[in-house]
Parts: C-alpha cells; sequence; structure tokens
C-alpha cells in the first residue's frame, strides 16, 4: 500500500526523490572531496615506502614546513634508523591547471625509486625533470621537450608512472634545483625515514621528539589524521552537505504533508475501517522513509558520478583516487533515512489525530477555495498570487526555508570572498598604490619574492617608498593558525597598524599583537608570546578594522625571514607613488624588468590571486547546487498547488481567462516564493556568518562583505529558482481543459 500511495503521484514522488538525492550527492562528494585530498596528501607520503616523516612541528600545513639540511646526518644516526630523504614539495600554476605538484629529491635515494621510469631515463644532472604520465598527456609533452617551473626550463628526460593519480599529474626535478626554484636555501618541506624494522618505529619517532624539540615525527600513514585541516576538512563537507540535506529533506516534509492533505478522506475511511493511529502512523512515516531510501540510493549514485567526473579534469585529476569508500556512501544513506524519519513525524502524527468523522466530512482546499474575479483590481496588482501563497502556509513557509537554505550558502559564501577582498584591498591600499605579486603563487602562503625586486622598484624616480611584507602562518597555543605580518618598522605600511595600547616595535624579538589576538590568546602588553620555538616580547596591541589582520601579530621583516626561513624574501611589494597618476607606467616599467611578478592597483590584486579564483569557483559551484536544491522545492510546491487547485483554475478558465494569463499566476506566485526565499535565505547566511565568526580557530578570517553586489546576487539566484520551478507546473496549469478540470475530484 505505501508503494501504491506513492506511485500514484509519480511526478511530485520523482521531484522529492530527486529533492533528497541532491543533498545525499552534496554529502557524498564533498566527503570524498575531503578524503580525496587527505589521501593525496597521505599517498604523497606513504608512496616511497617511508615509514616516519619529519616536519616543522609548528608548521600549519606540510607543504609551509621547512627544516633545515643540517638536520639530516643527525637523524640518519638515531637508532632504528636505516635510510633518510630530504624532500622538497611545492605547487605552481599553469595555464592547464592551478595547482601542479612539483617534488625535490636527490636522484640517489630511497624516495626517487618509487618513480618508475616508462619512458626515457632518471634524472642525471640539474635542471632536468622527470613528468608523469598523466601530465605528459595533458600538457601534450614527451621525453626532449621542455616544461618550464617558475620561469625556469627544464628538459623532461624521462616519463614515470606510480599508479597514483597526484604522482602522476605532477613533477619529479632534483632537490637542489628545488631549493633554488622555491626558495628554500638549504631546507627540505619535510624527511622521509625507513627504519631498520617495523617495530623499530615507535623507538625512532620518540627519540627524533626529543632530539629536535622543533620538529614532529610520525608515522606515515598516520600523518594526515594527526592535522588539524583534515579535521577542518571534514567538517566543511559535513557543513555543507548537511544544509544540501536539510533543502532535500524540507521538500520531502512538504509532500508528505501534502500527502495527507490531499487523502484526508481516504485517511478517514481507513480509520472507521479500524485502523488504528499507531498504523496510520506507520503508514505515512514507512512512505516518508520508502521516499528517503530510494532518494539515499540515486544520491549515492549521483555523488559517486559526480566524483569520478571530477576527477577526470585536468585541474583535479588524482585528487580524488580512492576517494569514494563505503563508509561514506553508508554516512549518505543513514543522514536519508534520519532524514525520512524527521521529515515524516510531523505529517505522520498530524495523519494519525484525524477523528474519521471529520476527515470524511473534509471537502479539500480546491473545493472550499473561493475562485477570484478576474476584473479584480486584486488580481490585477499580484495581490492573487499572494492570496494563493498564503492559502496553504505551512507548504509555502516549508518552500521557503527549502530555498533559503540553498540561497543562504551562495550568499554567505559570496559574502566571505568579498569580504577578504575588501579586508587585503583595505591592507593595500593603506600600504601603497601599486601592489607587486608573485605572477605564479598557486597559493598566497607560498608566494616568494626576491629583495631585489623591491630594491630596483625603490630607484625608480616616480617612487616615493617601497614596503615589504611577509606573510606567514604558524600554530600557538591555544590556535593552529596564527597569522603572522613581517615588516620594516620605519616602512610606510607600517601607518596601517594603529597602537591602541603600548608602543611600536624597536627591537626583533617583540611583536604587535592585533586586538583580536590578544583577546582570544588572553595576552597584554609586556606578556611573552611563542613563535616557531622563539619567544617575543609582546609590546603594543593593534587595530586596523581588518578581522584577519586583529587576529594576528606583527613582527619586524628581517624576523620574520629567519623565523620561516626566508631570507631576502618577501610575500608583497606595497608601492607608494609621489603621483598616483605614474601608477601606469611604474606597473610597466617593473613588469617589463621582472617577468616573474605582476603588478596591480593595491584596491586590486586580490583578485588576481589564484586563491581567489578558486574560492569564487566554489561559490560559483555551490550556488549551481543551490538552484537544483531550490528549483527542486519550488517546482514541488507549484505543481502540489496546481494538482490542489485543478477545479479552481478549470473555473478561471471557463470564465475567460488565457493560457498566457494561467502561466502568469502561476508564474507570480512562482516568483513571489523565491523572493520570499531569497530574503530568508540572506537571513539565514548573515546567522551562518556569525556562527562562524564565533568559531576559535578561523573565524577571524572568514568575515564577510554584506555588499550591494552580493545582495543583488542572493535575490538574482532567488529569482531564478522561481522562474526555473514555475516552468512545468505552469505549462501544466495552462494546459488543462476546462471541462475536465471542473470534473477533477
Amino acid at each position: 500500500m505505501i508503494f501504491k500511495n506513492l506511485w500514484r503521484r509519480k511526478t511530485r514522488t520523482l521531484l522529492t526523490i530527486l529533492g533528497v538525492a541532491i543533498g545525499v550527492a552534496a554529502v557524498v562528494a564533498l566527503g570524498a572531496m575531503a578524503e580525496g585530498f587527505i589521501n593525496a596528501y597521505t599517498t604523497i607520503l606513504t608512496s616511497s615506502g617511508a615509514d616516519v616523516i619529519v616536519t616543522q612541528s609548528d608548521a600549519a600545513d606540510i607543504i609551509l614546513s621547512a627544516v633545515d639540511e643540517t638536520v639530516a646526518p643527525q637523524l640518519a644516526v638515531i637508532p632504528g634508523v636505516k635510510q633518510v630523504s630530504g624532500v622538497v614539495v611545492s605547487m605552481i600554476t599553469t595555464p592547464e591547471v592551478p595547482y601542479f605538484v612539483v617534488f625535490g629529491l636527490e636522484p640517489n635515494t630511497f624516495g626517487m625509486a618509487h618513480y618508475k621510469i616508462v619512458e626515457g631515463q632518471p634524472l642525471a644532472r640539474e635542471r632536468q625533470t622527470l613528468i608523469g604520465k598523466t601530465a605528459a598527456r595533458i600538457f601534450k609533452k614527451r621525453v626532449g621537450d621542455y616544461f618550464r617551473i617558475q620561469e625556469v626550463a627544464f628538459r623532461i628526460v624521462g616519463v614515470y608512472e606510480t599508479g597514483q593519480g597526484v604522482e602522476d599529474m605532477g613533477a619529479v626535478i632534483s632537490l637542489k634545483d628545488a631549493q633554488e626554484i622555491f626558495k628554500k636555501p638549504r631546507q627540505v618541506t619535510y624527511y622521509q625515514i625507513k627504519t631498520t624494522r617495523p617495530e623499530m618505529t615507535e623507538t625512532a619517532i620518540k627519540e627524533i621528539e626529543r632530539r629536535f624539540p622543533k620538529l614532529a615525527a610520525s608515522r606515515s600513514a598516520n600523518f594526515m589524521d594527526e592535522q588539524t585541516e583534515t579535521t577542518l576538512l571534514r567538517a566543511m563537507g559535513w557543513f555543507i552537505g548537511i544544509l544540501a540535506v536539510i533543502g532535500g529533506g524540507l521538500g520531502m516534509m512538504n509532500t508528505m504533508l501534502m500527502s495527507v492533505f490531499e487523502r484526508t478522506r481516504e485517511i478517514g475511511v481507513l480509520r472507521a475501517l479500524g485502523w488504528r493511529r499507531g498504523r496510520v502512523l506507520q503508514m505515512i512515516l514507512g512512505e516518508a522513509l520508502l521516499l528517503c531510501f530510494v532518494g539515499g540510493v540515486v544520491g549515492a549514485i549521483i555523488g559517486a558520478v559526480l566524483v569520478l567526473a571530477l576527477n577526470q579534469l585536468p585541474a583535479l585529476v588524482g585528487m580524488f583516487d580512492n576517494a569514494l569508500s563505503p563508509a561514506l556512501f553508508a554516512q549518505g544513506m543513514i543522514i536519508a533515512l534520519l532524514l525520512g524519519v524527521a521529515g515524516g513525524l510531523y505529517p505522520a502524527w498530524r495523519a494519525a489525530q484525524l477523528q474519521p468523522v471529520e476527515a470524511m466530512r473534509y471537502e479539500g482546499a480546491s473545493q472550499n477555495a473561493k475562485v477570484q474575479n478576474p476584473q479584480s483590481p486584486i488580481s490585477n496588482l499580484g495581490g492573487l498570487a499572494i492570496r494563493n501563497l498564503l492559502r496553504q502556509r505551512t507548504r509555502t513557509l516549508l518552500a521557503m526555508l527549502a530555498i533559503g537554505v540553498g540561497v543562504g550558502l551562495v550568499f554567505l559564501f559570496n559574502g566571505i570572498a568579498e569580504g577578504f577582498v575588501e579586508q587585503m584591498g583595505a591592507l593595500g591600499s593603506a600600504s601603497g598604490d601599486l601592489t607587486i605579486a608573485e605572477a605564479k603563487a598557486s597559493d598566497l602562503s607560498l608566494a616568494a619574492i626576491d629583495d631585489k625586486v623591491g630594491k630596483w622598484t625603490a630607484t625608480l624616480p616616480a617612487v616615493q617608498q617601497v614596503s615589504g611584507m611577509l606573510f606567514g602562518i604558524t600554530s600557538v597555543a591555544g590556535t593552529p593558525y596564527f597569522f603572522v605580518i613581517g615588516i620594516e618598522p620605519t616602512s610606510y605600511a607600517m601607518r596601517h597598524y594603529a597602537i591602541t595600547e603600548g608602543e611600536r616595535l624597536r627591537s626583533p624579538r617583540e611583536i604587535l599583537l592585533g586586538k583580536i589576538a590578544a583577546k582570544n590568546l588572553k595576552k597584554k602588553v609586556g606578556d611573552t608570546l611563542t613563535l616557531a620555538g622563539s619567544s617575543y616580547r609582546i609590546v603594543g596591541i593593534y587595530e586596523t578594522g581588518t578581522s584577519y589582520e586583529d587576529a594576528g601579530g606583527v613582527i619586524s621583516l628581517a624576523e620574520a625571514q629567519r623565523l620561516f626561513k626566508k631570507p631576502n624574501q618577501v610575500s608583497f611589494y606595497f608601492v607608494k607613488l609621489k603621483d598616483p597618476s605614474q601608477a601606469e607606467a611604474v606597473k610597466q616599467a617593473i613588469e617589463a624588468r621582472w617577468s616573474q611578478v605582476s603588478v596591480s592597483r593595491s584596491t586590486e590584486f586580490i583578485n588576481k590571486t589564484n586563491d581567489m579564483q578558486s574560492f569564487r569557483a566554489m561559490a560559483n559551484a555551490l550556488s549551481f547546487l543551490s538552484i537544483f536544491v531550490g528549483g527542486v522545492g519550488i517546482m514541488n510546491a507549484m505543481l502540489m498547488s496546481v494538482y490542489e487547485r485543478t477545479r479552481e483554475i478549470g473555473t478561471l478558465r471557463a470564465l475567460g481567462w488565457r493560457r498566457r494569463r494561467v502561466v502568469g499566476m502561476i508564474l507570480r506566485e512562482a516568483l513571489a516564493l523565491g523572493l520570499a526565499g531569497g530574503i530568508t535565505g540572506i537571513l539565514c547566511g548573515m546567522g551562518l556568518a556569525a556562527l562562524l565568526a564565533q568559531e576559535p580557530t578561523m573565524g577571524a578570517y572568514l568575515k564577510p562583505a554584506y555588499t550591494l553586489p552580493v545582495f543583488l546576487q542572493a535575490i538574482v539566484v532567488a529569482l531564478v529558482l522561481g522562474s526555473i520551478g514555475a516552468l512545468y507546473p505552469a505549462w501544466r496549469a495552462a494546459n488543462l481543459s476546462p471541462i475536465e478540470a471542473l470534473r477533477y475530484e
């Protein structure tokens, strides 16, 4: 009987299943993305056969780790250690892919043996590279060609294959070349260690951490499980996925509730025939569970197909290898079934409470509705659409919430993107007229510009002052991500940091602490703060009004270069001009002299970075997902409205309404519903942003900016949802035959 009840309304059942499926697909796909990222890192760390990974202890990310070469001989003599291999790992940006991984290894170490040569020969000297089989195919390269890494041409001497997607979409160069190209003099990202016997691994780890307090050692297979970013990635995937599921669940609850309204007389007959309340409740709840089970299965299939398709894109090849697991599918199904219980409880309870006599007298909304005079002013002014929506307030409210969830995500992520642009723009405009950035930095945290660029720029006649700035991320007690800014205390850019308490920097081992950081870390002037094993005295508290800066600290540029092991390097240069009208001429002069940098106006440079382009791409993908979830929700609600008002629409057609006018009525209702959902979504987005701001780890870095374009985009998405959701219901309503509609029961 449960199956028969659902089969009665095939279109509505299909839309409900699709709504649930999209939510479950989001959980599976986003979970797979997080797991894929974790697996990719784990693959890199374990594929060589290493037992132990040694990194900088307080590095916020392994790719930001920097360990001195002098450590290698000392590691080699630790009991249980068989072999030691240093590795430099970094990323570059190419026209084909935004993130391309490059490995730097010594040719004669055990780590290099992992890369099986399928064409050509192994590395023999500097300025040679091995390229992965997948990368060779995508870049259309072969042995003998040249491949550019950070503007340096490397001759391809071999093509390798490891069977691991993220490695086969990368390149290998010598350790010395990697240190030079990525500006890591006499440093490695991490050390791989092979132990003499498996049982010696734990002993070696303990001895390494005892001898080197500033280093962290862990089993290679467990390394990513111990990282904070792993938790954050999984949490973000769950956060977005659950919101998508809630959107589908609201649509499912709407369907079941309307099903109860529609079958009120039928339920009354069943109650009169002896069905107890528990049996009615089981029937409605069973329908909800079946809908969600089928939706879960369909969603899991869609999510898997989506992940497999994404893994074929050049920019993401290898990132989702082995990311789909039985546990991930089980999570999706459990969520779907819980959704069925949550979404079906209220409709089931309402059905069980129906009294047999009253239920059998029920005539339905379409029979009781008053037909609006087609010439009434309320019809001409669009009031009819509002009245029709208010006729079934519960359905309208649930549809609004379903739309609001999707629009809220769009609003939230676009707001965060604009907030970051606004904050970085504020820093740039306060520090100079132009910003010099590394042209092909794949990530802001990896940007590195030689100080020769700044010294040369300072000699230009139109330049008043050049301020170098180094950004670093480290861990401190109380937060795994602490933003450190290195800047010359006497530079023009230092004016941006308004001291509210204490004094300015005077010596290397002093630090200015942002107002938010001081509050979160419970620090005051005169206290000390430990960064990367070095203690700094807090001499002042500053406030800029920019949350990510106020959640960090400022030290001298030279000290930051020492602390983050980036001698003679900066992340950006801010250029103050004598005459701002000379900006274009100065820009052209710098870019003509230094091909490895790009110059832009300080208020605009963040939009050109790879980080921001990737973030906006993610926001656009979420917009697309929201349109699906919200569109299905509106279509479901409007289709139920059309079914419910079949006789009413037939009456309007008999009174002279043309098809176009019926379509207009349904479209206006859907647009009004979309607009109301958009406003709800904006409020939801603001609420989510306020909650994220309270998160102690990353909250200060996720401050949104509620600009007019952000509001407009949310409203446009909501109206697009209304238009899409109205298409089929409007077409069906317009094609109802007046005679058949008037006979509809």
